[in-house]
């Protein structure tokens, strides 16, 4: 079947867009925890006095923590690049408790730094560590909240603990931290739904406009230049397969349709095309066989894998679906309802698409002349038909 409906699921490729954006920016994150970490515990290994505006002495056990990070991060970035499905749900599981053990981790050493008084550094510790997981996680809300809410839990806590550095500028630094960070997040996301979003629209937009330039408007059919196209590809296949490969093609016609236009008019001629269209397409096989509109009244049918005898069992059941729809024609002096001629031929080695289609198209022409509504095999051996014709009654 030519006919394909155009794709409608945002949803799912939300869904997936946000899973592959997420896979890579949590490789990212994690990049910049591992190294963020070893900067840290460089600076306080070699410049004990001077790292973070610690007293020397005082932070005996903050590269603990550190050392966690590090960790943390280099096992997951390792099981990521290793894994053999990264979309799936125990990554996903994973990446979000990696974010929470993360974010205690980060607790601890903020709190380590307010206990040795490192209070100097807290607010761009804290800041650094947000900005950097909402520009990787504001795609996953729960995977931003398990890093984020814990951090700044830890901030007011440890303020709270250490009364002796609120103040009122504190307080409002940390709650305009808080609404910023959230505030972009929601900014952020906004953006990447709006930018899905019209990717969407693009895709759809590009797929209505293939179907329309690949389709007829009136049957739904494949229209010439589509069959063309698929003939090509069918014949260079077949051709490079030495031999092994076999196809056919109907041509059809609706017989006497110029008289059905004239007797009913176009719009029952239309009507009556789009229901021999539908007869052809219940007969051929499904998922296989291409059907096209080859102009007018005229129909054609790529068969592969089927010979010149499989052919003509086709054509017999597309004649029996039409007769089955009894659709009158009291203009014909064939039968009084809409029959069909049809040509048959096979492709052999050597053959280029034109010469298929000016064979079927002679054995049609054959049909049409030995008294319509019956189908015709086109045999090269003698370059004529003689093939017994099926005629409905």
């Amino acid at each position: 079947m030519f006919r394909r409906k155009v794709c409608k699921a945002f949803d799912l490729r939300y869904e997936q867009t946000r899973q592959h954006a997420i896979i890579m920016s949590a490789n990212w994150f994690l990049w910049v925890n591992l190294l963020f970490s070893i900067v840290i515990l460089v600076r306080y290994y070699f410049h004990p006095r001077e790292s973070l505006s610690i007293p020397a002495g005082r932070m005996d056990f903050s590269h603990l923590p550190l050392f966690a990070v590090m960790v943390i991060s280099a096992a997951v970035l390792y099981i990521l690049k290793y894994s053999p499905d990264r979309l799936s749900r125990n990554i996903w599981t994973m990446l979000r408790v990696t974010m929470l053990i993360l974010s205690l981790n980060w607790c601890l050493v903020l709190f380590l730094l307010f206990s040795s008084g490192g209070r100097p550094v807290i607010f761009a510790l804290a800041s650094i560590l947000l900005l950097t997981g909402l520009i990787a996680l504001y795609v996953d809300a729960l995977a931003w909240f398990l890093f984020s809410v814990p951090l700044q839990a830890a901030i007011i806590i440890t303020s709270l603990v250490f009364t002796s550095y609120i103040t009122v500028v504190n307080v409002l630094a940390y709650i305009s931290l808080a609404l910023l960070v959230e505030s972009a997040r929601r900014m952020l996301n906004t953006w990447f739904v709006l930018a899905i979003h019209r990717e969407q629209e693009n895709n759809d937009l590009i797929q209505r406009l293939e179907i329309q330039a690949n389709c007829d408007p009136l049957t739904g059919l494949a229209n010439r230049r589509a069959f063309q196209v698929m003939l090509d590809k069918t014949v260079q296949r077949a051709s490079f397969q030495q031999g092994d490969s076999v196809f056919s093609m109907l041509m059809l016609d609706v017989d006497k349709f110029k008289n059905y236009n004239d007797f009913y008019g176009h719009q029952a001629g239309d009507s009556c095309l789009i229901q021999v269209a539908e007869s052809i397409e219940s007969a051929v096989r499904a998922n296989l066989d291409l059907v096209g509109r080859f102009g007018g009244e005229e129909f054609i049918v790529l068969l592969p894998q089927a010979s010149a005898t499989d052919a003509a069992d086709i054509a017999k059941r597309i004649q029996s679906a039409l007769s089955m729809r009894s659709i009158e024609h009291m203009a014909s002096d064939v039968t009084n309802k809409v029959t069909l001629s049809i040509g048959i031929a096979e492709w052999s080695v050597g053959m280029s698409s034109s010469q298929l289609i000016s064979r079927a198209d002679s054995a049609l022409y054959y049909a049409k002349n030995s008294g319509r509504n019956q189908y015709q095999i086109f045999y090269p051996a003698n370059d004529q038909q003689t093939e017994p014709t099926a005629k409905q009654a």
